[in-house]
C-alpha cells in the first residue's frame, strides 16, 4: 500500500469510536504481520477488494468476515475483563481465559 494511503488509513483509525476496537485491533495485527490483502484473501477465502477496503478503513466487515480472517490469522477471543451480564463465568473457565 501506498504511504499516503496507510497515512490515511491510520487517521482514520485513530477516529474510530471504542466500541469498534476489534476491528482496530484486527487492522493492526494485519499490517503489524506486513501482509498484503492477496496473501491474507488466500489463506481466509475472502476476496482480496475486501479486506483491502477493510484496511484503507473505507468499509467494515462482517462478522462472519472477521471470523474467517482471525481463523486465518490464528487469533482467537479473549475476554479481558468482565463487563456486561448477569451470569458467572462457566464452570471450567475463569474470567480473562481464553474462548475457543
Amino acid at each position: 500500500m501506498a504511504r499516503k494511503a496507510r497515512a490515511a488509513a491510520v487517521k482514520a483509525r485513530a477516529e474510530v469510536p471504542a466500541r469498534q476496537a476489534l476491528s482496530r485491533q484486527l487492522r493492526e495485527v494485519i499490517e503489524e504481520r506486513e501482509l498484503t490483502a492477496y496473501e491474507l484473501g488466500k489463506k481466509s477465502g475472502v476476496d482480496a477488494g475486501v479486506i483491502q477496503r477493510f484496511l484503507n478503513a473505507e468499509r467494515d466487515i462482517r462478522l462472519e468476515t472477521a471470523d474467517r480472517l482471525g481463523y486465518a490469522l490464528g487469533l482467537r477471543l479473549v475476554e479481558k475483563e468482565r463487563g456486561l451480564g448477569r451470569g458467572r463465568p462457566r464452570a471450567g473457565r475463569a474470567a480473562g481465559e481464553a474462548i475457543d
